[in-house]
C-alpha cells in the first residue's frame, strides 16, 4: 500500500485530505508470493492507480500525484477489492453481479479518495485509506491527463505493457501466468501525445459513460459520467 514508489524516483508525497480522482490503471499481476509474520501466502493481485484531479495538490514538478494500491483478485464479501467497489459505486454487489463483474468498468470512472500518511523508516508515504463515490453534484477542477492503462494476461495488450514502470513489469513477469505467454520480440509504441497548453480557467470535467449495466452508470443519484 506504498504509493509513492515512481520507478525509483522520490517525491514529495500527496498531502493527506480528500480528493476527487480518476482511475487511470488496471493491471493484472498475476500470482503474487507474499510472506507476512512467517507466513507465506499465493493470491491473484491488480493493481489499480488513480490520477488526482485537484488543481491546488500537485507534485513538484507540477505533474498530477497518481495513487496506487494493489488488491487481491476476490469479491468474497470479506475481501477488500469488494469492499472498495461497493464503497466506490455507492453500493454493494447484486447476485448476479457476483457471477461475473468486469472490473474494467472501473478504468476511467471517479472515485472520492480518502489519503493518509504513514512513516516507515524515515519517510512518509502516502496511502489511499478508502475509494468512495463521489458527493452528488462534484466535478473536477482539473480535467484527466494521464493515458489510460489496462493489462490483462487473459489479453495481452503488449504496447501497454512495454509503458508499465520496471518495477510492475518485474512482478508481472514472475507471475506464473505470465510465463504461458509469448511476448513479441520487439514492440512499436504509439506516439507521444502533445501536451496541452495550460488552461486559464479549467472546466468541470466528467469521465465518459461506463458501460452498460457496469453498476456506475445505473443509480439515480449518479453524477454524469
Amino acid at each position: 500500500m506504498i504509493l509513492t514508489d515512481n520507478g525509483g524516483t522520490t517525491y514529495t508525497p500527496c498531502p493527506a485530505g480528500s480528493y476527487l480522482a480518476r482511475c487511470i490503471q488496471l493491471i493484472d499481476l498475476g500470482t503474487q508470493t507474499t510472506a507476512y509474520e512467517g507466513e507465506t501466502k499465493r493470491a491473484r493481485k491488480v493493481f489499480i492507480a488513480w490520477e488526482v484531479l485537484d488543481d491546488e495538490c500537485r507534485r513538484d514538478d507540477g505533474q498530477p500525484f497518481v495513487l496506487s494500491k494493489r488488491f487481491t483478485q476476490s469479491l468474497h464479501e470479506k475481501a477488500a477489492l469488494r469492499k472498495t467497489l461497493a464503497a466506490w459505486r455507492g453500493r454493494d454487489f447484486t447476485p448476479a453481479e457476483l457471477k461475473g463483474f468486469d472490473i474494467k468498468a472501473v478504468l476511467g470512472q471517479n472515485a472520492f479518495l480518502s489519503v493518509i500518511h504513514a512513516d516507515k523508516d524515515g519517510k512518509t508515504f502516502a496511502n489511499i485509506a478508502a475509494a468512495m463515490k463521489p458527493p452528488k453534484g462534484m466535478t473536477a477542477p482539473l480535467p484527466g491527463t494521464e493515458p489510460l492503462l489496462h493489462w490483462s494476461m487473459a489479453e495481452p495488450d503488449w504496447q501497454v505493457f512495454a509503458q508499465l514502470p520496471p518495477r510492475l513489469v518485474d512482478q508481472i513477469s514472475a507471475s506464473p501466468e505470465f510465463k504461458l505467454l509469448t511476448p513479441p520480440k520487439s514492440v512499436t509504441l504509439p506516439a507521444p501525445t502533445a501536451p496541452a497548453a495550460p488552461a486559464q480557467a479549467p472546466a468541470p470535467h466528467a469521465a465518459k459513460p461506463a458501460p452498460a449495466g457496469s453498476g456506475f452508470d445505473d443509480m439515480d443519484d449518479d453524477i454524469p459520467f
